[in-house]
């Protein structure tokens, strides 16, 4: 079927790309390691939404990692910038048209455990709606997703764009919350709308207010990502080399 939102996107892809990344807020490096890459603006594709939040470019990015087809979206959308749920799971939309092994979701996030420190990485394998948009209660989303060498962790989605008061970090701590944000849960629903199994790596970038004696920041979120871009850039090969290509192998 004719698709013209993506047969522009298409206008820098050589071959399907095997896996689909989406970058979070300080974590947009990881495409300069590909080879032969070729890119586009949201801005600069007829009818797609634009970002309007620093840190997020707002480009989709086609290269190679080893020979490996990927296509990195850099910048994502967020519902309080008024979008809808399903709009903001158009990437996921776009990712799913053409059918890659694996999709990776990023994300940075403030930590709510002191035992883990600013910089670390977590993969997610639980949600908890904090947004109470629908419902007035917490609701749980988990899901089966384990990357080895990374702790699991459970992500509370809040609405934003403020961030969280001592008051609701104590309460999502206490509903089982291990890190906060404001994005990727509806990314997550898009995924689980169009059965698609989605690893979720999350950077710590911050601790949630009243946790230390320390004002969270946008600028602060973006610097802490920016300052482990190598470690990062090494996690994501591994994990498509170790835990998504080896499985390609086996098939």
């Amino acid at each position: 079927m004719d698709n013209p939102l993506i047969n522009q996107i298409s206008t820098i892809i050589k071959d399907p790309p095997k896996i689909c990344i989406i970058l979070g807020s300080g974590l947009g490096d990881f495409p300069n390691i590909l080879t032969n890459s070729k890119s586009i603006l949201y801005s600069n594709i007829n009818g797609f939404l634009e970002t309007s939040v620093s840190g997020h470019v707002g480009q989709f990015i086609f290269g190679y990692l080893n020979g490996v087809p990927i296509l990195c979206a850099r910048g994502r959308f967020h519902y309080y910038e008024g979008f809808s749920f399903e709009d903001v799971g158009i990437i996921i939309k776009v990712f799913n048209y053409y059918k890659p092994k694996k999709i990776i979701i990023t994300n940075s996030v403030g930590c709510l455990r002191l035992d883990w420190e600013i910089g670390d990485f977590i993969n997610i394998n639980q949600f908890i709606d904090f947004s109470f948009i629908n419902s007035n209660k917490v609701e749980k989303y988990y899901f089966d997703s384990n990357i080895e060498n990374l702790k699991n962790g459970t992500y509370a989605y809040t609405i934003g764009p403020t961030y969280e008061t001592k008051a609701e970090i104590q309460e999502i701590i206490s509903n089982g919350g291990d890190v906060v944000g404001m994005s990727t849960f509806p990314e997550y629903l898009m995924c689980n709308k169009l059965s698609i199994q989605p690893i979720i790596i999350s950077c710590l970038t911050n601790y949630g207010a009243g946790l230390i004696d320390k004002k969270v920041r946008h600028e602060d979120v973006l610097e802490s990502a920016l300052k482990v871009k190598n470690r990062f850039n090494h996690l994501i090969t591994n994990i498509i080399q170790n835990t998504v290509l080896r499985k390609i192998k086996k098939k």
